[in-house]
């Protein structure tokens, strides 16, 4: 006999199994990070980079693949890229052209997201009417899971079930409870477990929320809090 929380469990690894075989996921959610070789350059030639970067940006929204972007404002993780319809490969190639990740000012971080569709639905149809739109601009607080040491490396294994489940079934009253935008997995990530974007734009509200995680109380992943800016209009058809 199949149990409920076991035919649960048989769920995620097929829907994880089905992630992992996707040409082009449903996103690709993208960090970008301090370039490790990051230097002091004078305030002109990192104005001008700056420039350069978000006329990049610009140009992969205005081909379709670039749905949403902004900043975080944290030493490492510089900002946020979501791509939608192209391929891990295709994602990371297409940053890897960002004049800031070519004069070593970045470094791009990209993993499959399956997050919720609609996502950047609103932004693309107006910038698709008018390639000169320009958009109002909103705060979001976004928490990213680091793994720790303590991340099981094999999560599925029947010592790590409880667990397991408790986070999913705390991740379903999460969701249910309207308070995020969207939350889900940073697939095959050495680094995260996955990221939240609630509709809070306080960091520190967000951490709350999501303290009782039995992922963070086991000590198995670090949430950091950061506040994303972004269009206004990015969640709008969620």
């Amino acid at each position: 006999m199949v149990y409920p929380h076991q035919m649960r469990l048989i769920l995620t690894l097929l829907l994880c199994t089905a992630i992992h075989a996707q040409t082009a996921p449903e996103y690709v959610f993208g960090f970008l990070r301090a370039h490790p070789e990051r230097a002091e350059i004078p305030a002109e030639k990192a104005q001008e980079i700056q420039k350069l970067h978000m006329a990049h940006l610009g140009k992969m929204a205005g081909m379709g693949h670039l749905i949403a972007a902004g900043p975080l404002g944290d030493p490492d993780l510089r900002g946020v890229v979501l791509f939608q319809g192209i391929t891990l490969e295709q994602a990371r190639e297409l940053a890897s052209q960002d004049p800031a990740v070519q004069n070593k000012r970045l470094i791009v971080d990209v993993a499959p997201w399956p997050g919720p569709p609609g996502i950047g639905a609103v932004t693309m149809a107006k910038m698709k009417a008018d390639p000169n739109a320009e958009f109002k601009m909103t705060r979001s607080a976004l928490v990213v899971y680091w793994k720790t040491s303590r991340w099981p490396a094999d999560l599925n294994a029947e010592a790590n079930r409880g667990i397991l489940t408790s986070h999913m079934a705390f991740m379903d009253k999460l969701k249910a409870s309207g308070a995020v935008h969207a939350i889900a997995p940073l697939v095959g990530s050495k680094e995260f477990v996955g990221v939240a974007i609630y509709k809070t734009e306080k960091a520190g509200e967000a951490l709350q929320l999501c303290s009782e995680d039995p992922f963070i109380t086991s000590g198995w992943v670090k949430p950091q809090a950061l506040v994303w800016f972004h269009s206004a209009d990015t969640f709008d058809k969620l």
